[in-house]
């Protein structure tokens, strides 16, 4: 199913309630439209439900998924509302180690969640569950704890087909000024240019591709866009096949996560680590990346940062090569191999790239990293016949000298400014190879950045007529 024809199903069943069915641990879960059973956890797409649902011993407590907007002491706070099936006692908000909004009983079995606009509000919308403690006055157990996460969402879509606008709105990580916290949409339209109007909350948009937009909003517009959720954004697309479509869409803060325990939250639900495939991601980008989208969530990324230990987030591992982008240092090799000519020629392929293990199992070499290199690469000549050196001893290599053949030094240069730079472990080949009326040599590199663990490849020859 396309992902229009999906949204139009997920519009259709906008009024069938959903949540879960029982799930083996209140910790993990899962999409359903079953009628609520004994469960821990709910969750849903938030077009297609209206209320989420948790079980746990003799309470179930329901969160309407959608959160509206009121002004409390003169504040504007985003109000969340609840229904339980036992008498209430008392109810507290809080997430780890810091009370965090206010929970309110409001009747016999109602309660409400307020998040003040600002840090409360904007640090829920990106990714922060919120822990609610909710005693009852009877029942076995009494006491609970409920954890919601809440994020933004676009419903109540009206217009052209041709304006496909995605639900979801996501944080992420993406360096800008001070604040690298950015609320990313998607529009899907065969379109040359897309504008959005409101009176306020207008996002950022950036083509991605030939049919795709990025809508970015840093905190302040997205809750502007959200309050008051009645008004809607206008997206016009200036259609590639002519004329223009246009479409509107509200975005909410919905409720798109509810689970329930009866033990300690802390062990139920312990705050993530760095996890080792994000920490991969966001070191393996190249120097001066700004948007981590790639990696994760906002907050996937933010506990990756500043891991001191990579052995921390995964195990030891034995020493591989992951291939990384290289094309930053495509200008650097195409100026390196201008200026041959009949007497005297060379050439660079392009410059390939990788990265070693953030926790090997045991201390990376080069003499290790090269014999990985040649692994990969069946043409490869015998490591025995090259040189093992250092930063000092890559004037020995026609790459990295200034000479007839090439800009040596800025090649260098690139390459440190795209590896780190400092310290250079490195491999250096140079073997002559047949040609008649002429010398010609079979010229290689492997450079090996320990304090980047990034690996450069470089791939060349030289010659000139007898």
């Amino acid at each position: 199913m396309n992902p229009r024809t999906l949204g139009l199903a997920c519009l259709v069943a906008f009024a069938a309630p959903a949540c879960s069915g029982p799930v083996a641990e209140p910790t993990a879960p899962v999409e359903s439209t079953e009628a609520v059973e004994t469960t821990g956890t709910s969750t849903a797409a938030a077009t297609t439900v209206e209320r989420l649902y948790a079980a746990e011993g003799s309470l179930t407590l329901s969160f309407e998924t959608l959160g509206t907007f009121e002004t409390r002491n003169g504040v504007r706070a985003l109000i969340l509302h609840a229904t339980a099936n036992r008498y209430l006692s008392n109810v507290f908000s809080y997430v780890p180690d810091d009370a965090f909004g206010e929970a309110n009983i409001i009747s016999e079995r109602r309660l409400e969640v307020v998040l003040p606009e600002g840090h409360e509000l904007n640090s829920v919308l990106s990714g922060l569950p919120l822990f609610v403690t909710v005693d009852t006055f009877t029942g076995t157990p009494t006491h609970y704890t409920a954890r919601i996460e809440v994020a933004p969402r676009f419903y109540d879509f009206q217009g052209s087909t041709s304006v496909w606008v995605s639900q979801d709105v996501t944080p992420y990580y993406v360096v800008n000024g001070n604040n690298p916290l950015v609320y990313r949409g998607s529009v899907d339209a065969a379109a040359s240019a897309l504008t959005v109007a409101a009176p306020d909350g207008v996002p950022t948009v950036a083509r991605v591709d030939a049919d795709t937009f990025n809508l970015d909003w840093n905190y302040t517009a997205m809750h502007q866009a959200m309050d008051p959720h009645t008004t809607p954004l206008t997206f016009t697309a200036a259609l590639t096949a002519g004329g223009t479509a246009q479409k509107t869409g509200r975005v909410v803060p919905r409720v798109t996560s509810l689970a329930l325990t009866t033990g300690d939250a802390y062990d139920v639900w312990p705050s993530p680590n760095c996890q080792p495939a994000t920490y991969d991601c966001v070191q393996n980008k190249p120097a001066g990346t700004t948007d981590f989208s790639s990696c994760g969530t906002y907050r996937q990324v933010t506990r990756c940062l500043y891991v001191a230990n990579a052995c921390d987030v995964g195990a030891p591992q034995p020493l591989s090569l992951t291939q990384l982008d290289a094309s930053a240092l495509e200008p650097a090799q195409e100026e390196w191999v201008l200026g041959s000519n009949s007497g005297a020629w060379h050439g660079l392929e392009p410059i390939d790239a990788y990265r070693t293990p953030s926790c090997p199992s045991s201390p990376t070499t080069i003499q290790g990293v090269v014999a990985k290199v040649a692994e990969l690469d069946r043409e490869f000549p015998d490591p025995a016949g090259g040189t093992y050196t250092n930063r000092a001893g890559l004037s020995q290599s026609i790459f990295f000298t200034n000479n007839y053949y090439g800009d040596g030094a800025a090649l260098l240069q690139a390459i440190d400014a795209y590896a780190g730079g400092g310290d250079v472990q490195a491999w250096l080949y140079t073997q002559g190879v047949p040609c008649q009326n002429c010398h010609e040599f079979d010229t290689r590199a492997v450079l090996y950045y320990p304090a980047t663990r990034k690996v450069v490849v470089l791939d060349g020859y030289y010659g000139y007529d007898s």
